[in-house]
């Protein structure tokens, strides 16, 4: 995979003249918008999180450095009340272009990367007596853990499924390898795959009752092609796992599963052991998928597609995402772009501990702007 290289402008450079992104209106047109995005970017990363008030703090407080290292016309800074207004009037699609064009992976169908799709709910977008709220639905990075691709969706009233697939369809991500979650056990969505000559993991449970039926029929009548095993450590717990994979060519199916490819059956039989306490649990999941062979690819990837959980856990815990409460649609789907920027500049940095990162940051604005300018973001 390489980085996409549009040009040699830095991504500040880009927001100032990118067509169709400030919507504002008269009264905020005194504000530069470049300037109040990367005011937030800066904020996000100096661990300024979970509080719009504690955002504007930190962008009013260092104003006048900011609009220093911009190179911009020094004018006033945006009012506690405008800048949510300002954020709300950003379009997501447009920003999230501009950011995946600079800062994305340009894909390559001849050297496939896997990567996983899932969906996060913005907590703080739920509103008094509502179950759901505004959604992302990312495209991450086995190997990188970086995010290539985002939308959103109003999970009160529309579905991940869709979003899912457009996704899928554009900027040839299914030419790539895929892993999903059993929500997306669909023929819909696999066949997209199948067709870009792609590859898919996919869960499989009991949302697809007769497929499940079907596929525990063709194991339990035929011996394992492979058998792999592996164990982790961490977190206070033992993890072992055994890996069985299985023959689904002479499988029969409902008719409507042909196009997707259906080629083999994983079966995964985890046991975890705590640690402090000697409590063990054990489970079994199912997984399908239309590649054949290359176990130990599949088997990784069956255990790195949970990691789009580590960057959904940076979002939460380090950035505090489900923690800024607002039911503006529009102001959340902003910011969860805003968010991506912020992780994709961490996880270039390479460090360990993201959270230390963030407070290194918070103590020392010299560096962060020295950071921000290495990764030509500045």
């Amino acid at each position: 995979m390489l980085p996409c290289q549009e040009d040699n402008r830095s991504f500040f450079q880009k927001l100032q003249s990118v067509e169709g992104l400030d919507l504002r209106d008269n009264r905020g047109k005194r504000h530069d918008l470049a300037v109040v995005l990367a005011g937030v970017v800066i904020a996000l990363l100096s661990n300024r999180d979970g509080n719009l008030s504690s955002l504007h703090r930190h962008l009013k407080n260092h104003y006048e450095k900011l609009v220093g290292v911009l190179g911009v016309e020094k004018k006033r800074a945006v009012s506690r009340a405008q800048m949510p207004v300002i954020l709300g009037g950003v379009s997501a699609s447009v920003f999230d272009r501009l950011l995946f064009a600079h800062y994305g992976i340009k894909l390559n169908e001849a050297e496939r990367e896997w990567f996983a799709v899932d969906g996060k709910e913005l907590r703080g977008s739920i509103e008094s007596g509502a179950k759901r709220g505004e959604a992302v639905v990312q495209v991450v990075s086995h190997a990188q853990q970086q995010v290539i691709a985002q939308d959103y969706y109003a999970g009160e009233k529309e579905s991940e499924v869709p979003v899912v697939r457009k996704l899928l369809e554009a900027d040839k991500v299914a030419g790539q390898k895929i892993s999903l979650d059993a929500l997306h056990c669909k023929p819909g969505t696999l066949e997209i795959i199948a067709r870009r000559q792609g590859k898919y993991l996919v869960g499989l449970k009991e949302n697809q009752k007769q497929m499940k039926k079907q596929v525990n029929s063709a194991i339990e009548n035929q011996a394992f092609l492979a058998k792999l095993a592996g164990c982790e450590k961490g977190h206070g717990r033992i993890e072992s796992r055994e890996y069985e994979f299985y023959d689904l060519l002479e499988m029969s199916k409902d008719k409507r599963w042909d196009s997707c490819q259906i080629k083999t059956a994983i079966r995964v039989k985890r046991e975890r052991i705590t640690v402090k306490s000697g409590k063990t649990s054990r489970e079994e999941s199912y997984y399908l998928t239309n590649a054949v062979g290359n176990y130990e690819e599949l088997s990784e990837a069956v255990r790195l597609h949970w990691q789009v959980e580590t960057n959904n856990h940076l979002r939460d815990v380090s950035l505090k995402e489900d923690k800024m409460g607002s039911k503006k649609k529009k102001l959340q789907r902003s910011m969860a772009g805003l968010r991506t920027l912020a992780t994709i500049i961490l996880q270039k940095t390479n460090c360990q501990n993201k959270k230390e990162q963030l407070e290194d940051f918070a103590d020392n604005f010299d560096n962060l702007i020295l950071t921000l300018k290495t990764f030509n973001f500045l």
